[in-house]
């Protein structure tokens, strides 16, 4: 049986043209996703795409380059730290590699960031992607489908 959120997933892959627009358009659903469940709701005052963070934030966070360099999203908390978000819209089948969230460990290790959060579409992760997760330095979440 198909959930509500894939029927969503499934839609965004038909109507949108590229991979890139596809990621984008999972990213805007994940930003109304944190703006609007109970849970995060209450723990983050805002999210924003990392470049319109990085305009608003940058100079406090020591950050002056605008391209995403493997954070999709930042999270702002309510008392002011930063949470990196990393959106990876797979097919459910995938298998995520480590190869595929490294980036994001690199550009989130920073000290700037407080915490870390992956957003999949898949819960399938190969054995040294999941070792990399239980390896890093503070907090990671990760959540899929």
């Amino acid at each position: 049986m198909t959930t509500p959120l894939q029927a969503v997933l499934a839609h965004i892959r038909e109507v949108t043209p590229t991979v890139r627009d596809q990621g984008t358009s999972f990213e805007k659903l994940m930003i109304q996703y944190f703006q609007t469940e109970a849970f995060y709701k209450s723990l983050y005052i805002e999210v924003l795409f990392y470049a319109d963070w990085v305009t608003r934030y940058g100079a406090q966070a020591s950050i002056e380059r605008r391209t995403d360099t493997g954070i999709d999203l930042v999270a702002i908390t309510k008392d002011g730290r930063f949470h990196a978000i990393q959106c990876k819209n797979y097919a459910p089948d995938y298998c995520i590699k480590k190869s595929d969230i490294d980036s994001f460990f690199t550009a989130s290790g920073k000290t700037c960031f407080s915490g870390r959060v992956i957003v999949t579409t898949t819960d399938n992760w190969s054995s040294n992607a999941q070792d990399s997760l239980e390896f890093q330095n503070g907090v990671v979440s990760e959540f899929g489908k």
